[in-house]
């Protein structure tokens, strides 16, 4: 008898141990990093210690940072705006670099990017770029547009017109053939046509009754399927609000919220992948209960202004980083955990969960 009950124990107990793992755990292993953009490198932290995992050298401050959608390979901004360069995040370190500037027939064809973003897979980049070309004795301006990149060849294929004021591409979540182009406006780039439409007003409402939004994209998120923003916006009775304008990646869904109090200006927000609490950092930071649409818990950065925020990748943790050399982990609470000292002063920061 007893040795019939260790058989079926031996037989149920792996049974038990299967059922309890939640259902596509497997899809679940990944390796969370963070990247941060400081003055002349790519600052990799590991939040878990913390501590820098590595320092990737790169030329000038760094701005644009986007990722393939299994993390493992990253697109930064850098060199004065001129060039991107692309890393493998697995092993830390830069496998191609494409510069922007072009030789015309009569001399330089000096561009800037303002925007950029690596595409799922990662085989080519799209940015946006300000032009102008440099000759002996005179500068003449070229359109601004949108360049799509193959990262092997670093050839330019297309390109199209966009217009001035665009600061960021990003992919729509699980489209690789839809971009969304926040300027002023929000426009969508359908790559297969490579033809730019306006979604929709956001300087320049349909209605104006709706208000003149204004926001600094400087900071875009989304690595939750969240792309959200600080939004200041004014009406035209005079009234000015602030708040925070968010838009589900997948659907295109765009959603805002205004605080019940007066503006304190912002430079970065996120907002939980269940649209229940959104984060703001800059001289204060604000925990933002969306479904009441109020500010439930206010605090200050330790040691002055912070521009970005973040959530960890289990959305367990507030992130910041930016203008100072720190990296900062707060509980939901706004209470200050760990603080790791940075290289550089920095920018912005971003969570990335790189495949195993």
């Amino acid at each position: 008898m007893i040795r019939r009950l260790v058989q079926l124990f031996i037989f149920v107990f792996p049974l038990l141990i299967l059922s309890a793992v939640p259902a596509g755990a497997a899809a679940e292993k990944y390796t969370e990093r963070v990247f941060i953009s400081g003055y002349g490198q790519i600052i990799v932290v590991d939040p878990a210690a913390p501590k820098i995992a590595a320092s990737i050298k790169v030329k000038g401050p760094v701005r644009d940072m986007s990722f393939t959608d299994d993390g493992k390979t990253g697109l930064f901004l850098a060199n004065d705006r001129k060039s991107l360069y692309v890393v493998d995040t697995v092993q830390n370190k830069i496998v191609n670099e494409v510069n922007l500037e072009a030789r015309t027939d009569q001399g330089l064809l000096d561009r800037r990017v303002w925007g950029s973003a690596i595409s799922p897979d990662g085989k080519k980049a799209y940015a946006f770029v300000t032009q102008g070309e440099k000759r002996r004795s005179s500068f003449k301006v070229h359109p601004s547009k949108i360049i799509e990149i193959d990262l092997k060849s670093k050839e330019e294929l297309r390109s199209v017109e966009a217009p001035y004021g665009t600061h960021v591409l990003q992919f729509k979540q699980n489209d690789a053939n839809t971009l969304f182009v926040w300027g002023y406006d929000l426009f969508e780039l359908d790559l297969k046509k490579m033809k730019l439409t306006l979604r929709q007003g956001i300087k320049h409402p349909k209605n104006e009754k709706d208000g003149i939004g204004n926001y600094l994209m400087l900071f875009p998120r989304g690595e939750n399927g969240m792309n959200s923003i600080p939004l200041m916006k004014e009406y035209p009775d005079g009234r000015v609000t602030e708040g925070i304008m968010w838009m589900n990646r997948e659907s295109g869904t765009i959603k805002t919220l205004e605080y019940d109090r007066e503006p304190v200006g912002m430079f970065s927000a996120v907002v939980d992948k269940e649209e229940n609490y959104a984060y703001t950092t800059l001289n204060k930071w604000y925990k933002v209960d969306i479904k009441s649409q109020k500010i439930v818990k206010e605090s200050v950065p330790p040691n002055g202004s912070l521009y970005g925020v973040n959530l960890s990748a289990d959305e367990e943790k507030v992130y910041y980083s930016g203008a100072g050399n720190e990296f900062i982990i707060a509980n939901k609470e706004l209470e200050v955990e760990k603080q790791l000292v940075l290289p550089t002063d920095t920018l912005d920061l971003k969570v990335v969960k790189i495949e195993q």
